[in-house]
């Protein structure tokens, strides 16, 4: 199956492509959601437990994107395919980070101004990606200040060469398959 671009394809397809790849990108993300809300984060052993959830949610944070960039590479549509990558992308990077803002607060309830549950975890690693720091929940102690200035370094480094790749991968599918 060859590469072809988004405007090639005539209006109704192009609308239907884009809804499929609209619903897909819902259908993912809220997997990742039902995911997050329901996988076990707190209890347990506490250093032991929360370093090995740390390594589980890279693990699976690597193996989703090594996925999804394949797919990309293989898209019969890339620009579209690019957008559930980014959407797919964000979601797990949001849950991750949510994640670890829990199971930090469930090691150390000081951590934060105001009790972090799967809700407000969520919603703080949202903000933090927004930068814009409400202020009703705030980091307290050094740890969660480090973790959380962390995040936004990553977020900065990691959007900025995540499109990037989704862009150059894009454009390398369609110029590929144009020499073919």
């Amino acid at each position: 199956m060859s590469a072809r671009r988004l405007a090639d394809l005539g209006r109704p397809q192009r609308r239907r492509a884009v809804a499929a790849t609209a619903l897909r990108c819902a259908l993912a993300t809220a997997a990742i959601l039902v995911l997050y809300y329901f996988l076990p984060l707190t209890g347990g052993r506490p250093d032991a437990a929360a370093l090995l959830r740390l390594v589980i949610g890279a693990v699976l944070f690597t193996a989703v994107m090594t996925y999804e960039l394949r797919a990309l590479l293989r898209a019969e549509l890339p620009q579209l395919r690019a957008m559930e990558v980014l959407a797919v992308a964000l979601a797990l990077f949001l849950a991750l980070f949510a994640g670890a803002y829990v199971c930090l607060a469930d090691l150390d309830p000081g951590s934060f101004s105001a009790p972090v549950d799967r809700t407000a975890g969520l919603y703080f690693a949202i903000v933090t990606l927004g930068t814009v720091g409400y202020g009703d929940i705030t980091p307290v102690t050094d740890f969660a200040r480090v973790l959380v200035s962390v995040q936004v370094l990553i977020d900065l480094a990691f959007l900025a060469l995540l499109l990037r790749l989704v862009v150059d991968l894009t454009r390398r599918t369609l110029h590929r398959d144009a020499d073919r």
